[in-house]
């Protein structure tokens, strides 16, 4: 089921019964995409919920693919917060379908990981010491790539 299929209010109820909340989720998604494509990878990417989950679970999929724990329902209330979880469960679900890391330090080759910072969400590397290399959805603004 894709997000746009969402319209219906049953299937809505499922997954989140605030409409703001999946609209937050959907645009954190928006966010993240900048990333992805900055790092040069394509296909679709979708914010989704599943028949087959009953927690109502919001889920990134990426060419038909999802992976993971998912969003639970009520994610999106503290947006930093819910662009944090959707770049990771973005992130874990492409690395698993492309098997790749994605995305990584230029400086260290090394996997960045989604967390918040001061508030801010951010890409950090753990290699030397922890260090921020971007904002969420600034990767492209960024020496970053793809294994």
């Amino acid at each position: 089921m894709h997000s746009d299929e969402l319209e219906d209010p049953s299937l809505m109820a499922q997954s989140d019964p605030d409409p703001g909340l999946w609209a937050r989720l959907e645009h954190a998604l928006a966010i993240v995409e900048r990333d992805v494509r900055a790092g040069g990878i394509t296909g679709p990417l979708a914010l989704t919920v599943q028949s087959w989950d009953p927690t109502g679970s919001a889920w990134v999929e990426f060419r038909g693919v999802c992976h993971g724990n998912g969003l639970r329902p009520g994610a999106g209330h503290d947006p930093p917060a819910a662009l944090v979880q959707v770049a990771d469960a973005a992130q874990e679900t492409i690395m698993e379908v492309t098997w790749t890391v994605w995305p990584v330090c230029d400086v260290h080759d090394l996997g960045l990981h989604a967390e918040l910072d001061h508030g801010t969400a951010v890409w950090r590397c753990t290699g030397n010491g922890t260090h921020t290399v971007a904002p969420i959805g600034e990767l492209g603004q960024r020496g970053v790539h793809q294994r």
